[in-house]
């Protein structure tokens, strides 16, 4: 016979379960997401899609899982679509985990809260993104060039990599702004309702 404390620790392992679950679901739908895209237009090989805001409402029902299994299957999932490509996924993967994982966090102290403290932690999201970014750019694109022949040597892939570099930059502060603007009222609508234990604690007033 069930204790009240029993049926306490049934109840959290089901809302564990059901938590693992949406994290799979939002997971599945990025994936799907990023079939739908849209060319930069200054550098159209960068495009932008909605595939980190599933990811980042995904975070609040549990940031753990989302991290160590959802990333990953959205790796696999996006090499699906490219498998002559493993570099390309990896790049998407570590620009939508450097995004989402200062969101979590921010929202979680409460930064979000008020349009000052929103507009600050939206630029750190976005500095996050943008900063990994380029450094990874900056180690990967030269040998990324040289793999698929674009260019014959390391000096001239990095050479074409530092002409990108401005758009790269660019890009990479949109989307963070957009991502972090977007799920942020899904959260908080998701919040109110009760549905996310993590998000309520940001659930006021936004940017």
């Amino acid at each position: 016979m069930f204790t009240h404390v029993g049926w306490v620790e049934c109840l959290k392992k089901a809302s564990s379960y059901g938590d693992l679950g949406v994290v799979a679901s939002l997971t599945a739908l990025s994936i799907i997401l990023h079939l739908f895209n849209i060319p930069f237009p200054p550098a159209q090989y960068l495009l932008f899609d909605f595939t980190g805001i599933p990811l980042a409402v995904a975070m609040f029902f549990n940031a753990r899982a989302t991290l160590l299994v959802g990333l990953p299957v959205f790796y696999i999932g996006l090499l699906l679509y490219r498998p002559q490509d493993p570099i390309g996924p990896f790049m998407k993967v570590v620009a939508e985990g450097v995004t989402i994982l200062p969101f979590y966090i921010l929202y979680k102290k409460g930064w979000f809260k008020g349009r000052f403290k929103a507009t600050v932690s939206t630029s750190i999201v976005a500095a996050s993104r943008t900063i990994t970014m380029l450094l990874l750019n900056i180690a990967i694109d030269p040998f990324y060039f040289m793999l698929f022949k674009w260019v014959d040597t390391y000096s001239q892939g990095l050479a074409l990599t530092l002409v990108a570099l401005p758009y790269i930059g660019l890009f990479n502060v949109i989307v963070a702004i957009y991502v972090s603007w977007l799920a942020l009222p899904v959260v908080r609508e998701l919040a109110k309702i009760g549905v996310l234990i993590d998000g309520k604690s940001a659930h006021s007033e936004g940017p």
